[in-house]
């Protein structure tokens, strides 16, 4: 089965997990509702106002279940899961209005930076940080 997926962090082309999303079909780039944070080595989206810039890809069940294992989501254990996956709308690209999937924060964000604009790729140029 075919599964779409919002991404909008270090699996993106060009950072640090991309090698993850190899034999994913590219279906364009998307904005969704949210806000993001910085993490630490990586951002997390978090239900808000605002909007994130990632891309949206196609992957099979096997793929969506590795990337499950990527992102420290356990299957049925929300509280067990580091993120969670649910189905968001995607607001502008090839894909306006249609729900998606992507992987929400599931943990305390008390410590963690916003990132204001919700671009990943723009917020480590700006920190100067490697991904």
């Amino acid at each position: 089965m075919k599964n779409t997926l919002f991404i909008y962090g270090t699996l993106m082309p060009g950072l640090r997990l991309e090698a993850e999303m190899h034999g994913a079909l590219f279906v364009g780039p998307a904005q969704i509702q949210g806000r993001l944070i910085d993490v630490g080595r990586y951002p997390g989206l978090l239900q808000g106002d605002g909007q994130v810039s990632g891309e949206v890809y196609e992957v099979d069940d096997a793929h969506l279940a590795r990337l499950d294992v990527v992102e420290d989501m356990v299957p049925g254990d929300r509280f067990a899961s580091q993120y969670w996956r649910e189905e968001v709308t995607v607001l502008s690209g090839p894909l306006q209005g249609q729900r998606v999937q992507t992987y929400v924060y599931n943990r305390p964000t008390d410590d963690c930076t916003p990132i204001p604009h919700g671009d990943y790729r723009r917020y480590i140029r700006e920190v100067g940080r490697e991904s």
